[in-house]
């Protein structure tokens, strides 16, 4: 039975990452230039991303943007979606609130019982980066 529900638990996360990847990809832009407070940003076409969430990772091609000067890339995807790091929301908060319940080494092996891997360091820059929204 064990060997089934294991089985189970991986089929179901696969289709969860999935599911999860149409979604963030609603959450994309079409490529048409955009407005960020008065500068003008153009699409540098779509660039994969790997995004954490509860199923497993999952690879995003999305639009990134840049000014006509150089810079940073914008991309609005990350924003629309609350993306945090490279986290979902839901994984950012399944993430943030085991760390606030005990240490980083017990939230990765937590999540590998889920059949999800994380890194340690990974675990406190996400908790980080939650913490400062919160």
């Amino acid at each position: 039975m064990l060997e089934s529900e294991l089985n189970l638990q991986s089929a179901l996360n696969e289709a969860g990452a999935g599911a999860t990847g149409e979604c963030l990809r609603r959450f994309d832009t079409d490529g048409s230039k955009i407005l960020v407070g008065s500068q003008k940003f153009t699409s540098k076409g779509r660039q994969p991303k790997t995004y954490q969430t509860p199923y497993g990772p999952v690879r995003v091609a999305r639009h990134v943007y840049q000014s006509a000067r150089g810079g940073a890339v914008f991309c609005p995807l990350d924003g629309n979606a609350r993306i945090m790091r490279t986290a979902t929301p839901l994984f950012a908060k399944q993430v943030s609130f085991k760390y606030a319940n005990s240490n980083a080494a017990t939230v990765v092996t937590d999540f590998q019982q889920h059949g999800r891997k994380v890194a340690r360091s990974y675990v406190g820059e996400v908790a980080d980066d939650v913490a400062s929204v919160a």
